[in-house]
């Protein structure tokens, strides 16, 4: 594969012309190929994807959006305070942005489609392995937990419907093995299948309206709470340097969708720099809405005592958080896929290297592999 470093001039970059394949299969590059004709590489040649500017808003926002919206409460007063936790936010925002803006940049330089391909492109072959490795772990790790969090959600459901106190033992078809089992195999695997992440800007529309939803009821929940909850203590300052450092973790990866941003870029309908930098900052400022209500809200509610997931801070019984809990569940279930979605292109490149099987000779099984 011909390497270029990141200083090299444009016209050395590796491009080649099985890259709109590649795009499709999602696999890592391992053939050195003639670059592109002008034509082909154009919006409007056959590689163009099909979302719209509007569709990729939607895809990017929900790849942000999902459980960790639920730590945000916790995160301000880890911060001490809302000052503390809004300032910290608006601080990473720049880079974030700046980061997504640049990984387009890079994409389009060195006309690879996905996370990692862009890495093996401007970094080099141990970098872009190593970074293949990093991205199984986190994207697979992650779905692993995006299951606990249905399971512990769907508990608290079937506990309320059911009217049975927690933890206690109910019919087989309750248990949060079966529960999660049916729900991967009725909602997450058909999400997972389509080869394309263009797909999922129909279910990342309901997920977006579900996350608002959760953050309406934090802040109304603020507005008019209820008479048994109790605030704790409302810090104002953080405590040490360190406690503002404590609270970036959960910030950070409420913003993360780095790795799905890729693929969702060169899936729009006209994939330049500049429309994406228009489309990562209004996605950003969703999220940022979304977040800073549900953080500053949820933190004033209940103050230093606020759970780590704040909807486990309001009454198990109260139907409006029900209903939050299954609009949280509707999230996870969208952004399962797209994590599933990066993870299975990186497994995939990292079999067929270890194969040797070039990309253009394995097109005829991609369906059966997928």
């Amino acid at each position: 594969m011909a390497q270029a470093s990141i200083n090299s001039d444009y016209s050395e970059w590796g491009l080649s012309t099985d890259a709109g394949e590649r795009a499709r299969l999602l696999q890592s590059p391992c053939v050195d190929t003639a670059p592109k004709s002008e034509w082909e590489a154009s919006p409007g040649g056959p590689d163009r994807g099909t979302t719209s500017t509007l569709g990729a808003v939607f895809i990017v926002v929900n790849a942000c959006l999902g459980a960790g919206l639920l730590n945000f409460p916790a995160a301000f007063s880890t911060a001490g305070g809302v000052a503390a936790g809004i300032a910290l936010q608006m601080g990473m925002l720049v880079f974030i942005i700046s980061g997504l803006v640049i990984l387009a940049y890079c994409s389009q330089a060195s006309n690879e489609r996905t996370y990692q391909e862009v890495v093996w492109a401007v970094c080099g072959k141990l970098t872009g392995v190593l970074c293949e490795v990093a991205i199984a772990v986190y994207t697979f790790g992650t779905c692993i937990a995006f299951l606990i969090i249905i399971g512990d959600q769907q508990d608290k459901i079937i506990a309320v419907m059911a009217k049975e106190p927690e933890g206690a033992s109910g019919p087989w078809y309750t248990d949060r093995k079966f529960t999660i089992s049916l729900t991967a195999f009725l909602f997450i695997l058909p999400l997972s299948i389509p080869r394309e992440i263009g797909f999922q800007k129909y279910a990342s529309f309901l997920s977006v309206v579900g996350t608002w939803y959760v953050t309406a009821i934090v802040i109304i929940k603020y507005i008019w709470p209820d008479k048994e909850m109790t605030p704790g203590d409302i810090l104002t300052r953080p405590a040490s340097w360190m406690a503002v450092f404590n609270a970036m973790p959960t910030i950070c990866f409420g913003f993360q969708c780095h790795v799905s941003s890729v693929p969702v870029f060169n899936s729009m309908q006209r994939p330049e720099v500049k429309t994406w930098g228009g489309v990562v900052t209004a996605a950003m400022v969703i999220a940022l809405a979304v977040y800073m209500g549900t953080g500053i809200c949820g933190f004033l509610t209940f103050g230093a005592a606020v759970d780590p997931d704040v909807l486990l801070s309001y009454p198990s019984e109260d139907m409006a958080v029900a209903v939050a809990r299954a609009f949280i569940i509707l999230s996870v279930l969208t952004s399962y896929p797209i994590l599933h979605f990066c993870g299975r292109a990186v497994v995939e490149g990292l079999w067929l290297r270890y194969q040797g099987v070039p990309v253009e000779e394995d097109v005829g099984r991609e369906r059966r592999r997928r």
